[in-house]
C-alpha cells in the first residue's frame, strides 16, 4: 500500500492501539505482540471521544502507536486501469482518474492504492484506489492526538479482517472472513498477508436474530432461510474467487464476533459449503482476553487495525 496506510511508527511504547470511530462513538483497545505468540489484549474502551483521554492516561498509553480503521461509508474503493506513467507520477494520475467517481473534488481526497494478486487469465491488472475525505482524516487525527495517542496508520476494514487471519491466527490456508455488523456485512478472502477480494452483504447481525418467526409478507421466516441466504452469498463469492484467481481454494470460513447467531451460522455454513467454519471472539483472537471480551461488533476491526502496525 502507499503512504496513507503504511505504518510510520515512532513511539517507544510496547503496546499498540486499534481504534474505530463512528456514529456510535469510539471503540479502542490496547494489545501487546510478542514473536511466536498470540497478541495479548490488555484493555478495551467503548465511549465517546471526550472520554478517550481518560482511558489513555489510566493505562499509560500516551504516545502509543495507534491504527485507525475507517468506518463504513467514510471511504471508497475504486477499481481503475493502471495509467501508463512513471512510478513517481502514478498517485497524481490516479487522483485525476477519480474526478468522475467521487462526490467531492479529488483535491479534497486523501488517496492510496494497492494491487490484488494476479488473475488466472494473463492481462493487465487494475489498481484498487482507496479515497477518503481529507477533512475527516484531519478531524480523526486531531481527536486521537488530543487523547494522547499517536496515529501511525489509517486502515480500511478489508485489511483489518485480513490481519485477523494472518497475524492473530497465523493461518496459512486461504480463508474467507465473514464479518457482520448490525445491518450489513462484508466477506473478504485472503491468504497469509495477501488480500484477494471483498464484497458487501445486505445481511447483518439483526437478520441473524430475526429468524424463528412466521412471516406473512413473504419475508424471511426461519433461521434456516437466513443462514441459507448468507451461505449462498459465501458460495457465490468463493466461486468467483476460484474462476477469477485460480489460486488455492478457500479452506476455512472465519466469523469474527460474539453474537450467539454466529455459532449457528458457522455450523450451517460448514455443512452447506463443505469447509471448516468457526466463530472467533476476542478470546480466540488474543490471549488474556476472556475477561475483556466484548459484544461490541467493532472489536474485530479494532484488533485487526492494531495488528497492522509493524
Amino acid at each position: 500500500m502507499g503512504k496513507l496506510f503504511r505504518s510510520r511508527r515512532r513511539g517507544t511504547s510496547l503496546d499498540q492501539v486499534g481504534v474505530v470511530i463512528d456514529a456510535e462513538g469510539v471503540l479502542a483497545l490496547a494489545l501487546r505482540r510478542s514473536d511466536g505468540q498470540r497478541p495479548q489484549l490488555l484493555s478495551v474502551f467503548a465511549g465517546n471521544v471526550a472520554e478517550l483521554a481518560g482511558w489513555v492516561a489510566a493505562h499509560s498509553l500516551q504516545g502509543a502507536p495507534t491504527a485507525l480503521v475507517l468506518e463504513h461509508g467514510s471511504y471508497g474503493i475504486h477499481q481503475l486501469e493502471r495509467p501508463e506513467v512513471p512510478a513517481e507520477e502514478l498517485r497524481a494520475a490516479l487522483r485525476w482518474k477519480l474526478k468522475d467517481l467521487l462526490e467531492y473534488s479529488p483535491a479534497e481526497a486523501v488517496i492510496d492504492f494497492f494491487e490484488t494478486p494476479p488473475a488466472r487469465q494473463k492481462r493487465i491488472e487494475p489498481v484498487q484506489v482507496v479515497a477518503a475525505r481529507r477533512t475527516l482524516l484531519k478531524t480523526r487525527l486531531a481527536e486521537l492526538g488530543a487523547a494522547g495517542l499517536e496515529l501511525v496508520r489509517i486502515d480500511i476494514p478489508e485489511f483489518a479482517l485480513r490481519n485477523l487471519v494472518s497475524r492473530a491466527l497465523a493461518a496459512s490456508e486461504t480463508t474467507a472472513v465473514l464479518y457482520l455488523q448490525a445491518q450489513r456485512g462484508m466477506l473478504a478472502i485472503c491468504r497469509d498477508d495477501r488480500f484477494y477480494m471483498a464484497r458487501a452483504l445486505d445481511h447483518g447481525l439483526r437478520s441473524l436474530g430475526q429468524g424463528g418467526s412466521s412471516g406473512e409478507d413473504g419475508g424471511l421466516s426461519t433461521w434456516s432461510d437466513i443462514d441459507d441466504r448468507i451461505a449462498l452469498e459465501v458460495q457465490r463469492t468463493m466461486d468467483y474467487y476460484d474462476s477469477h484467481f485460480g489460486h488455492a481454494p478457500v479452506k476455512r470460513l472465519l466469523l469474527p464476533g460474539t453474537h450467539p447467531g454466529l455459532d449457528r451460522l458457522a455450523g450451517y455454513a460448514a455443512t452447506a459449503l463443505g469447509i471448516a467454519a468457526e466463530r472467533a471472539g476476542a478470546a480466540q483472537l488474543c490471549s488474556a482476553a476472556d475477561a475483556l471480551d466484548s459484544d461490541d461488533e467493532r472489536l474485530p476491526l479494532a484488533i485487526g487495525g492494531a495488528l497492522g502496525i509493524d
